[in-house]
């Protein structure tokens, strides 16, 4: 038999771990690992199913390798150890590597025991072009309504429609002090900081004024800058009340030609799609709540702090870009984009090839994330995920974000695109520990971030990543296609029975056990426990495409094995089991094994059990699925004159305040 998480013999599909599909109509099987077989059989295909012959078959760590023939078919014998991992690339430089998926394949007696398929995604030519996720949403209309409800699709906002905590703000003719100072907007020397409140002179007219009188009605002195558009902060409730639209933050965009320095500012193009962000933000450090907060208040005046420079590569589509070389400073002269957003081709590539092509050939004019590497697959999300102090590799660190103009000839005009290129040929430091130049901001350990958007070394680091039976990467868990932090479907076989649950979550653990679910510690609870957990929940599910019914003894089920998982990793420890409860979610797996340890909008404090103040949790989860322990954290105390956020949130001090280290 297979092995596998709970010894489930599983369909390897797109976008999830062993199981979990996408959305929508074209996530169909690709990857197949199927036993028992009559005949077994051994495969490598293009996207649309077609052989490919000469294709070089690998195993990973082995010296074994095989050619294809003209049906597809290849052999491998020779193998050592129990599972392995293959990996196959086509002839020439039409399709890019592909592999077993998730998975690995069982080994006998030296050879494969189980038939095998690996489909190879095609590669757009180095004159394919960006076309917009207009153009791909004609054809794909529920990847695109789904896409488009996203909070990738959203986090930029071109006027205030999705403004969050107006009651920050003053009311209409008042004036809000903030209590911070900033860069004055007027002064060239970028050395005078002046007073900043914020005004609303008109119902919806949101204005900072720097420096005068703090009194907003005062309209002749000061410089008044008007707030054009927003960026993150929508949250828990946006979009038809659909969580998971990323909270934590918003900041405040100006257009160039509203501050006085910018508006001197030289472009051939572009200038007024560009930004610079206000100094003063919505966060949520301290004690969880929105609040005033200051952000990057001594240079945001600079010219090299503008939206195209620092943020566009992970927000634009259809990106381009160019700056003067003659200062070596880097500064944008010119800047455009498709869609403001994330849409379709930040993960599949340029477009313009697929959508010419006869419909036949359209599977082969287009990147296919589902038939990458699970390597490859992750640097879709790390090129952006990958570390708070990245930047490009070429301009040498001049952007804030993953560009090489070494390929700027290429597919991509020197934007990374998954599978055709490394991401190490693209940011700066790639995952190395600096804090200058390097791009992981991680806590002393190494392994944990203490910044935002570092998903994808923590993952690097974690065991889901890292084992001998199978590869998960960042879809295995999350679908960029969906408004949820879950897959819209996650779907398992064992034996003949097939299992598929509607939009899992995190919350009540479904997600987790729907693999872990018999095995290791949780070898006694079945799948048909999940499912029905589930639907008791609130959720949908099927077996072998019959409704599962929900019932609270299952649900009981679950309770109990994960009271006992607990209870055996801490002796003596209490029967509570609330997962849902996101004041105190005791008993998520989320809770011990991915701890907040990273900053984005704040960090929460609280009270520890002496009653001084202590760093309770960031606001990004980990990512490395360890639990860290208390002494880890303690181990960052300082002798003195330390801060509380010098020391790094450990597994318990959400719950407990015993175990809460204070920085005094």
């Amino acid at each position: 038999m297979m092995k596998g998480i709970g010894g489930w013999l599983l369909a390897i599909t797109l976008l999830a771990l062993p199981g979990v599909i996408g959305c929508g109509e074209d996530d169909e099987e690709t990857t197949e690992v199927v036993k028992p077989a009559t005949k077994i059989e051994f495969f490598v295909k293009d996207a649309a199913g077609n052989a490919i012959e000469g294709a070089t078959v690998s195993v990973e760590g082995q010296a074994a390798t095989a050619t294809t023939d003209a049906t597809g078919a290849f052999k491998l014998e020779g193998l050592s150890g129990d599972m392995v991992f293959l990996r196959a690339k086509g002839p020439g430089s039409s399709y890019l590597e592909g592999g077993t998926r998730h998975e690995a394949v069982e080994v006998e007696n030296g050879a494969l025991a189980e038939s095998v398929t690996i489909n190879l995604s095609s590669r757009p030519s180095d004159s394919a072009k960006y076309v917009g996720g207009t153009q791909c949403g004609a054809c794909h209309t529920t990847q695109a309504a789904d896409e488009g409800g996203s909070a990738h699709a959203h986090s930029i906002t071109p006027d205030k429609t999705r403004m969050i905590s107006k009651d920050l703000w003053p009311a209409v003719g008042a004036t809000k002090d903030t209590k911070f100072t900033a860069l004055d907007p007027t002064d060239a020397t970028g050395k005078i900081s002046v007073a900043v409140v914020l005004c609303q002179p008109s119902a919806g007219d949101y204005q900072m004024k720097f420096g005068g009188t703090a009194d907003c009605s005062v309209t002749t002195d000061g410089t008044f800058v008007p707030v054009s558009g927003t960026y993150g902060g929508e949250g828990d409730g946006g979009i038809a009340n659909t969580p998971n639209l990323g909270k934590f933050k918003q900041r405040y965009l100006a257009k160039l030609s509203d501050v006085p320095l910018a508006a001197s500012w030289t472009y051939t193009a572009g200038k007024d799609k560009d930004y610079l962000i206000l100094p003063i933000q919505i966060t949520q450090s301290g004690d969880g709540s929105p609040k005033l907060g200051k952000y990057h208040e001594t240079d945001w005046t600079g010219r090299g702090r503008t939206f195209s420079r620092k943020c566009s590569g992970c927000h634009n589509t259809g990106l381009e870009i160019s700056w003067e070389k003659a200062s070596g400073k880097s500064y944008i002269e010119s800047y455009n984009y498709l869609d403001l957003n994330i849409t379709c081709e930040i993960c599949h590539g340029p477009g313009s090839e697929h959508i010419a092509a006869p419909t036949e050939k359209r599977k082969l004019t287009i990147i296919t994330p589902r038939n990458l590497t699970a390597e490859a697959t992750s640097q879709i999300c790390g090129a952006c995920h990958s570390g708070d102090d990245g930047s490009s590799k070429d301009p040498d660190g001049a952007f804030g974000f993953a560009y090489n103009a070494g390929n700027a000839s290429k597919v991509g005009g020197g934007h990374f695109v998954p599978g055709v290129y490394d991401l190490k040929d693209y940011i700066k430091g790639f995952m190395v520990l600096e804090k200058d130049g390097g791009a992981f901001n991680a806590w002393p350990d190494g392994k944990h971030g203490l910044a935002h958007r570092q998903q994808y070394p923590e993952l690097a680091a974690s065991k889901h990543w890292s084992n001998s039976e199978e590869k998960l990467s960042c879809v295995s868990c999350h679908n960029p296609h969906t408004l949820y932090q879950g897959p819209k479907k996650f779907e398992e076989e064992m034996g003949k029975d097939e299992y598929v649950l509607e939009t899992p979550t995190f919350k009540n653990n479904v997600l987790c056990l729907g693999c872990h679910a018999g095995d290791g510690p949780y070898t006694s609870l079945t799948k048909d426990s999940v499912a029905a957990a589930h639907v008791a929940a609130g959720g949908k599910a099927t077996k072998n495409g019959a409704a599962v019914a929900g019932d609270a003894a299952a649900a009981t089920a679950v309770a109990d094995a994960v009271k006992n998982h607990m209870k055996d990793k801490v002796p003596g420890m209490g029967a509570t089991y609330d997962p849902t409860n996101d004041a105190k979610p005791v008993g998520r797996c989320q809770s011990c094994h991915m701890p907040k340890t990273g900053k984005s909008g704040g960090y929460t404090t609280g009270k520890d059990a002496a009653g001084n103040s202590a760093l309770v949790s960031g606001d990004q989860g980990s990512h490395v699925f360890d639990v860290i322990k208390f002494e880890t954290s303690s181990a960052l105390k300082k002798a003195s004159g330390g801060a509380d956020t010098d020391i790094m949130p450990n597994s318990c001090g959400g719950c407990h305040a015993n175990f809460l280290i204070s920085g005094d």
